[in-house]
């Protein structure tokens, strides 16, 4: 079992809640998006901030990197898809979406395109390079709230407002699964390394593991007493963290399926939890502003 253990937390980290976190591959970066209008790159060893990158109007909804480290991706309620340069902290690109038509946000695992969800159920994806705007799938269902790549890039699954999952061939932009097993909104979903199985958080306080093949829901896991607002697989397959509203992180058993520890070093919900390259740590943000650092 790992050594679970606070290594360090930053206090007000932003000047307002944080309400999303993405750690880099190979640069060992870590990026987080907040209601204060600004997304921040920090170094992964102390926490010490490496840039403030600013432009956004709006609150923060969404970060991600892309698996070469090199750019992040933000999202905000001002409309504004703006790709970064981790490493300059330069702006690249921003593409206007339009009014709620890029919500959660995430890169292709060849990084390459970035989706976005929208209220109207639809997944809009753009080319990094040109910001041209690509044919959408459409979930024909609610707003997307969260997105997730399988690591393999075959599938690209969603999260609903409605508490509905759907799975898309990347491929074909076909719709291969829907998964029942939520009854309200559906925050967060991660893939296992392997591609096989798909976890999901939702607000009827559960996290789902399904699997993917099959489209089978294999287990239901309770332990949080509110909303799950973010769940993350760790790279050694053996372990997922979830973070929740009640203000804990959880860190969990693929195989006994069951909470193996609970960290409650936050004062507010927690929006968001990311694992580093090897699983050996895990990062929190929450509405209080705050940055925890974990050994898991």
């Amino acid at each position: 079992m790992g050594n679970y253990s606070v290594i360090k937390s930053v206090k007000d980290a932003h000047e307002d809640g944080i309400w999303s976190v993405a750690w880099t591959r190979r640069s060992n970066r870590i990026i987080t998006g907040s209601v204060d209008d600004s997304v921040k790159v920090w170094d992964s060893e102390d926490l010490t901030q490496v840039h403030s990158l600013h432009g956004h109007q709006l609150g923060v909804v969404s970060v991600d990197s892309s698996h070469s480290g090199q750019f992040a991706v933000s999202t905000s309620l001002d409309s504004q898809i703006r790709i970064w340069d981790i490493a300059g902290g330069n702006l690249m690109r921003t593409i206007d979406a339009g009014p709620v038509e890029a919500w959660t946000t995430c890169f292709t695992p060849d990084g390459r395109q970035i989706a976005a969800g929208t209220h109207a159920g639809l997944i809009n994806l753009w080319t990094v390079e040109t910001g041209t705007k690509e044919k959408p799938l459409d979930t024909r269902g609610k707003f997307v709230m969260s997105l997730a790549y399988s690591p393999n890039g075959a599938y690209l699954a969603s999260g609903a407002e409605n508490g509905s999952i759907h799975i898309f061939d990347v491929a074909t932009g076909k719709l291969v699964h829907s998964l029942p097993g939520h009854s309200m909104a559906v925050r967060s979903l991660a893939f296992s390394p392997d591609s096989a199985i798909l976890i999901t958080a939702s607000d009827d306080k559960r996290i789902n593991i399904y699997d993917v093949h099959h489209a089978s829901c294999l287990a239901t896991l309770a332990g949080h007493q509110s909303w799950v607002l973010s769940v993350a697989f760790s790279p050694n397959a053996l372990h997922f963290a979830s973070s929740s509203s009640d203000r804990r992180v959880k860190i969990w058993d693929v195989n006994q399926r069951q909470c193996v520890h609970t960290f409650e070093d936050h004062q507010d919900q927690v929006w968001g939890v990311a694992y580093n390259d090897d699983g050996s740590r895990l990062v929190s943000v929450a509405d209080d502003r705050s940055i925890v650092l974990y050994s898991v």
